[in-house]
């Protein structure tokens, strides 16, 4: 249900596999052309015809970031019906054709078969695009109607441009910013510098041609945010394109102040200015905090498919003060579920997926979690915040943990990090060992264990210079409170109070499960309160 809900579509059968062929995917379309000069409008065509696609009521469309990866790889068809559970894929070629251009398109059965369904290739002038943008989506209907036997109703694709100059223009910046998010992927900051630049100054022309079209302003305040982004949040270097972002998004919301996309944009634009401190005065801070969550409400109330907006509203809620810390992690389960639900292959998906594994973790929704912690580790079996679930997973009630495995998983985990992290990483993981320790001592009633465990914790505390955020001494009293040595355990989370002061009030949360135990001690009552 998360990966593709159906939104009222009727059933058609599946396939001897178990995949639906009312879930489409349309790869991105091969560029025939000889110097490769097409792959702009090849682009361009396929992501228009996954937005018409994708409003479609009774099809499950994959969106534009889950075919993504697929982009100019030899990825055998089956291989991307299993990755993506999609029945039906549409692919298409465009190549020279005179002086225009000629698309093919044809559907094949998620398990690689041909249906051997196609149509009249179209031949559109260099004049004719946006007309061949329109052909394209009627094309590609009348194939799957024609295979499904469902109503295919397109809505109006003019609610963009009719200016093709500016059209053209926004298909070639989006290229180079594919091509700059790859480089910025590889570390390669030279080529990603050079394809933002020149996509900004593309957009800058475009802009202009067609004062009515948010579009072009919207990818100028992308290119901004992410380039804010790519500075290791480094506040100094990421005002100048925070600022240029909002000023950007202000225009655009100017042309259409309903735009989703934007308003998306500029929640993050001040949630990011938020995160990195850029406004010290705490209470315009809190003014720039509430105004990121209202943007991102609204932009999901506007579109209620707006994925990243939700992603980032369940980051947000994350971050939320409040005296109730349920009540926080049900706000962030239902933004991130929301978000996965719209588009589960947003760029990411792991940490939205973690995101929902933590928060039911903190709930004691232990069923769920472990649900999430597997669908990660399914997904991103090389990403060390799926080996780290499932050791939390030993840590909580009624667990019967396997010892031997949580020392592999902590190795794991340590061989996963990268080097500049491992020192903490590793006294992380021998911590939630020993809490694997401190459960299978209380499930099997062996002292000796509980002994193990309260050494193993003594050895791994870190100091400010490994751990900065004094995080190390939390999960140490978690483990000494779950053994019920209360004063070691007020006494570790002194040292983080000291550390993190914001989070005094949250630990009395009596809905916490981690100090429930403690809720009546004298001495942490104290820390929680007054003060220690």
């Amino acid at each position: 249900a998360v990966w593709y809900g159906r939104r009222g579509a009727s059933p058609v059968g599946t396939s001897g596999d178990g995949l639906d062929p009312t879930h489409v995917a349309v790869l991105y379309f091969q560029d025939l052309s000889s110097d490769h000069r097409l792959g702009y409008l090849a682009d361009g065509l396929t992501e228009a015809l996954i937005s018409s696609l994708s409003q479609v009521q009774g099809l499950q469309v994959a969106s534009k970031n889950g075919v993504e990866p697929f982009r100019e790889t030899a990825t055998p068809v089956d291989s991307i019906g299993r990755a993506l559970g999609t029945g039906t894929i549409v692919e298409g070629t465009i190549e020279p054709e005179g002086d225009g251009v000629r698309v093919s398109l044809r559907l094949v059965d998620g398990n690689g078969a041909d249906f051997g369904d196609r149509v009249k290739p179209m031949v559109a002038k260099s004049s004719d695009l946006l007309v061949l943008r329109d052909s394209v989506a009627e094309r590609a209907a009348q194939l799957i109607r024609r295979r499904l036997g469902v109503e295919v109703q397109l809505r109006n694709q003019r609610q963009g441009t009719s200016n093709l100059a500016a059209w053209s223009l926004l298909q070639r910046a989006e290229k180079l910013h594919k091509e700059g998010e790859a480089a910025a992927e590889a570390g390669d900051s030279v080529t990603f510098e050079r394809t933002f630049t020149t996509a900004d100054s593309l957009l800058a022309v475009a802009e202009p041609l067609d004062k009515s079209w948010p579009d072009p302003i919207v990818l100028r305040a992308t290119l901004a945010y992410r380039r804010s982004r790519l500075v290791n949040d480094n506040p100094s270097q990421a005002e100048p394109w925070i600022k240029a972002g909002l000023g950007h998004v202000e225009r655009a919301l100017a042309v259409r102040a309903d735009n989703p996309d934007a308003l998306e944009l500029r929640g993050n634009l001040r949630y990011y200015s938020w995160l990195i401190g850029l406004e010290p005065n705490e209470s315009k801070a809190d003014q720039l905090f509430t105004a990121a969550e209202s943007d991102f409400v609204k932009a999901t109330s506007l579109n209620p498919d707006q994925a990243g907006a939700y992603a980032s509203l369940s980051h947000l809620y994350s971050n939320k003060q409040t005296t109730s810390n349920a009540s926080n992690a049900i706000d962030v389960i239902t933004a991130a579920n929301r978000a996965m639900a719209a588009d589960a292959f947003l760029t990411n998906a792991d940490l939205i997926i973690y995101r929902l594994f933590s928060s039911l973790y903190d709930i004691s929704d232990f069923p769920k979690a472990k649900q999430w912690c597997a669908e990660g580790l399914r997904r991103f079996p090389a990403n060390p915040r799926f080996t780290d679930c499932r050791l939390y997973l030993m840590s909580v009630k009624g667990a019967k943990p396997d010892l031997a495995s949580a020392w592999r998983l902590a190795d794991t985990l340590v061989g996963l990090t990268p080097e500049s992290g491992r020192e903490f990483q590793r006294l992380q993981a021998n911590l939630l060992v020993a809490a694997a320790l401190a459960r299978s001592s209380l499930t099997t009633s062996t002292p000796s264990l509980a002994d193990s465990a309260r050494r193993l914790t003594d050895r791994s505390l870190g100091n400010p210079e490994i751990d900065g955020g004094r995080e190390l001494p939390l999960f140490a009293a978690f483990i000494h409170a779950m053994l019920g040595d209360n004063i070691a355990a007020v006494q570790q989370l002194k040292a983080y109070v000291a550390a993190n002061p914001t989070k005094r009030t949250s630990l009395a949360d009596p809905n916490g499960w981690w100090f429930k135990d403690l809720q009546n001690d004298p001495n942490f009552k104290r820390l929680v309160g007054a003060g220690s």
